[in-house]
């Protein structure tokens, strides 16, 4: 997992429900807890672009409904700024269900990926249709 080359603005708080854009079998899913969040006493960790978080299933299959899974920011509403100036922002807010060792546990991605998550995580980025 490399870096993030450009500043993203943390927009997901805790509690965010989100769609799930793979086949794993889970629709939506909420924020239950995020990766490497240092903040100050009794501030809500918050995520955004590219980053690691634990989730709730809330609707999907059976199976993987009320179970907690690792999963990577792909889209985010709002805007982020590239360092050439660009700015680019996404319809929806999505993450993608990974394993342990960040490797996407579906086998397709469903709509766009940004191109800072496809340089962090190159298996997303491989199996993405779209990369902008």
């Amino acid at each position: 997992m490399k870096a993030k080359q450009s500043k993203t603005p943390r927009a997901l708080a805790t509690g965010t429900r989100l769609v799930c854009a793979d086949n794993t079998g889970a629709r939506e899913v909420q924020i239950v807890s995020v990766f490497g969040y240092h903040g100050v006493r009794r501030r809500q960790p918050k995520m955004g672009l590219g980053d690691l978080a634990t989730v709730s299933v809330k609707k999907g299959t059976p199976d993987m409904r009320k179970k907690l899974v690792r999963a990577v920011v792909i889209r985010q509403r709002k805007e982020i700024r590239r360092p050439s100036g660009l700015r680019v922002s996404f319809d929806d807010n999505a993450i993608v269900v990974v394993d342990e060792k960040n490797e996407p546990r579906g086998t397709e991605i469903k709509g766009p990926v940004a191109r800072e998550v496809a340089e962090r995580f190159p298996k997303l980025g491989s199996m993405a249709t779209i990369i902008v």
